[in-house]
């Protein structure tokens, strides 16, 4: 199912990118990744992530354009994306968010994958599949993260827009929301014992996710398999969103 099948994975060097990317390739798919460090991209794909990667902030269209067409020429084509990369919020109080900085989480969670999809529309293949990475948050928001909050709801209603214009062409479009797993991002409240026990009074499941699920979930979304789950919202949480 997944053999010589062809994905961009966007924040691919960290992470859920970096452990979706290292589960597909594993699984004998062509992955192309992208980060925002040069370091970053060349050790994951020096480290077998991935077939290949690109420098890009998704915040810039001419980068992601790029990097998508460069991921096009070298893979020999497109059969998904995995529209992945997203920043942390500031982690305050709304009142004294900066808006600045909110406007940088939606520059980046929101429009960031907007960009992505649009880039990768044109290239790829009929029936094709684009995920875009969500959260948990757009469902059940935490106090003190409106702004990573509010980025990521944005993201489920641009996944769900995407498959109402798109999914007549062939393309799926999911949202994915995670709830919380090991990543440079989530390490500071997960490796925290005090904060980690007080999130996991809030997950059924009694723990936080494995990466491996996250691949392999993901493997399944952006598989031929999954094409009629377009417009749908998917939770990986463990039942916090209950």
């Amino acid at each position: 199912m997944t053999q010589g099948r062809r994905y961009v994975i966007t924040g691919g060097t960290s992470g859920i990118g970096r452990a979706c990317a290292e589960h597909l390739t594993a699984a004998g798919a062509k992955v192309w990744i992208t980060g925002t460090s040069a370091a970053n991209v060349t050790a994951a794909v020096e480290a077998g992530v991935a077939l290949g990667g690109s420098v890009c902030d998704v915040r810039d269209d001419a980068d992601v354009h790029a990097a998508v067409l460069e991921a096009v020429e070298s893979l020999g084509g497109l059969d998904g994306v995995f529209a992945n990369a997203g920043i942390d919020g500031e982690g305050k109080p709304a009142a004294e968010l900066s808006t600045r900085n909110f406007q940088q989480v939606l520059d980046v969670n929101t429009l960031g994958a907007f960009r992505v999809c649009r880039a990768a529309y044109s290239h790829l293949t009929r029936p094709g599949t684009l995920v875009i990475n969500a959260s948990v948050n757009a469902q059940r928001p935490e106090a003190g993260f409106t702004d990573y909050n509010v980025s990521k709801a944005a993201a489920v209603a641009l996944a769900k827009s995407l498959a109402l214009e798109w999914s007549g062409e062939g393309l799926s479009v999911i949202a994915l929301c995670p709830g919380y797993f090991p990543s440079r991002m989530t390490n500071p409240y997960l490796n925290d014992e005090q904060t980690a026990a007080e999130l996991l009074k809030h997950i059924p499941a009694g723990r936080f996710g494995d990466l491996r699920e996250a691949g392999a979930t993901v493997e399944f979304l952006l598989g031929p398999h999954a094409s009629f789950m377009t417009g749908a919202v998917v939770t990986l949480d463990g039942g916090r969103s209950l």
